[in-house]
């Protein structure tokens, strides 16, 4: 059973600036979390404090019952996946999904039986295993945002973290990305903690969102939950109206050229 909890935690810069207050969150054992608001919210940092990328000012942050403030990144168990593919160009497919393996030391270092087996049934799994042995740029933006995830997956860590993953693709992609990232959730069980300011991604995706504003929780609940019984009015204003404008865009299309076709 892996959960993580925040308690009260706070994350202040040398220059006063409080990006995180007072946040206290806890996300379940196999559950996909969604960390949700605009630009600076907090978000981001949220997701770099439980990551070991950024010191926490007060509060605990606890992954599976254990404290884990004083623990470097890499001791944590954690996969992450970034905006940035930040592949190896020069490395071939086979070489990005196992360096993470190769680089492993003391008990905690693998045979090449291991490492072999791990990357062939990671690439299976992403339906990579034809790319191998090719270079980065010869894949698609999808096949190398796969490649991102595999390199984190193949881990096989405690809980998989991901921030803004698919910014960088075009509408389509993020489309088949968001269907294969909740696939391959469902199939695995990873406890996932997912970043985005896209209230449609977060809406298809979690299991449960925490929306943030100003570095302060404002709910966590089932996204249906926060849709129909937002808690305060950023909420209704950030989610719901957001939604309920895209809704009436749709529609609108969709009826133009039925209007159209009367018209003839």
């Amino acid at each position: 059973m892996v959960s993580v909890e925040f308690e009260n935690v706070n994350k202040q810069y040398d220059d006063g600036f409080q990006a995180v207050k007072g946040l206290s969150l806890d996300i379940k054992d196999k559950e996909f979390l969604v960390l949700l608001g605009p630009s600076g919210c907090g978000k981001s940092t949220t997701l770099r404090m439980l990551a070991g990328l950024e010191d926490v000012t007060e509060g605990d942050i606890r992954i599976d019952g254990m404290k884990v403030n004083h623990l470097p990144a890499g001791a944590r168990g954690l996969g992450m996946v970034f905006q940035s593919y930040a592949l190896y160009p020069h490395m071939s497919i086979r070489d990005n999904l196992s360096f993470g393996l190769r680089m492993m030391k003391g008990t905690e270092k693998l045979d090449a039986n291991e490492i072999s087996n791990r990357v062939e049934e990671i690439a299976q799994l992403l339906e990579l295993d034809g790319h191998l042995d090719k270079k980065p740029k010869e894949l698609s933006g999808g096949q190398r945002q796969r490649v991102a995830l595999g390199r984190a997956l193949v881990r096989r860590p405690k809980v998989l973290l991901m921030d803004e993953p698919l910014s960088n693709l075009d509408a389509e992609l993020r489309h088949q990305m968001r269907n294969e990232i909740r696939r391959l959730h469902d199939e695995l069980g990873t406890t996932t903690i997912y970043v985005t300011h896209d209230q449609i991604e977060a809406m298809t995706l979690a299991d449960r969102i925490a929306i943030l504003d100003k570095g302060e929780l404002q709910q966590h609940c089932p996204p249906l939950d926060a849709y129909h019984n937002p808690a305060n009015e950023f909420v209704r204003s950030f989610l719901c109206r957001h939604i309920d404008d895209l809704v009436d865009t749709a529609n609108s299309l969709f009826k133009q050229p039925h209007q159209m076709e009367g018209q003839e």
